[in-house]
């Protein structure tokens, strides 16, 4: 995954030195949050790509299944890759499906009877959402560049994984994983006592992530934050475009070394 790894100490200096509060927005790979030293009180990760946010939450709320998953799922080539690839190409249970079905089963069936079909329902809504974590985590750890769109010809094994997600899964036991549009977001935790770190897409490479960013949602970020009662820093790449939206805030400049191989 794209991560900051590389900047973090950078960003962790900037951080403000009283808040309670700490919320991501944009949290992407996770890296900002998971490597702070000490866990906030109340920590709030959000990514608006469904695929990340199952993949923390399985992560976090069935790590020893998550582990025993990986396991059947072997991936040495390229066809391999591109079967994952079609598989997320096709997704056809989402949560509005199992939602309207468990209603019906509800009004159709007798108590007892639907007792045991929601059971059944919601079972397999969780091992389809495990399996689709460990197939989203298997398309990005094997694409070139993390990218999930080519696959890397470089060897990997899937066993350096396991402790990873063991550690993972527990750092975010305490850890409220949402997946929301950012504005809802800001609003639903601001406080005076917040701090938010937004990692949007940067201007002009909204292309990369593949979530419809548009400037009118850069100015909606802009305008969220600036009603804010919480403090807030956001990441950037340099531009005149994205200086001039901000005009007023404080600005902090330092050079990004991108690394492929991540």
């Amino acid at each position: 995954m794209g991560n900051k790894t590389s900047v973090l100490h950078i960003l962790y200096a900037l951080f403000p030195l009283n808040y309670e509060r700490y919320i991501e927005p944009f949290g992407g790979s996770g890296a900002v949050l998971l490597d702070k030293k000490k866990p906030d009180k109340f920590e709030v990760y959000n990514d608006y790509n469904h695929n990340l946010v199952n993949l923390f939450r399985c992560m976090r709320d069935r790590p020893m299944a998550f582990i025993k998953e990986l396991g059947f799922y072997p991936l040495n080539s390229r066809d391999d890759f591109n079967v994952i690839k079609n598989f997320f190409k096709q997704e056809k249970f989402d949560d509005k499906y199992l939602d309207e079905e468990l209603e019906l089963t509800k009004i159709i069936l007798p108590d007892l009877k639907a007792e045991e079909i929601i059971e059944l329902y919601v079972r397999m809504k969780q091992d389809y959402d495990l399996r689709r974590a460990v197939m989203f985590l298997k398309l990005l750890r094997y694409s070139y560049s993390s990218g999930g769109k080519s696959f890397a010809c470089q060897p990997f094994s899937v066993v350096s994984l396991f402790q990873l997600i063991e550690q993972v899964g527990k750092r975010l036991e305490n850890t409220v994983i949402e997946n929301q549009d950012f504005e809802v977001l800001i609003k639903h935790y601001d406080r005076e006592n917040a701090f938010f770190y937004c990692d949007p897409p940067y201007f002009s490479s909204e292309y990369v992530y593949q979530c419809g960013f548009t400037w009118d949602d850069h100015i909606r970020l802009k305008n969220a934050l600036a009603k804010a009662r919480g403090k807030w820093l956001v990441s950037y790449n340099d531009c005149e475009e994205i200086r001039n939206l901000y005009d007023g805030c404080s600005f902090f400049d330092f050079t990004r070394l991108h690394n492929m191989k991540q």
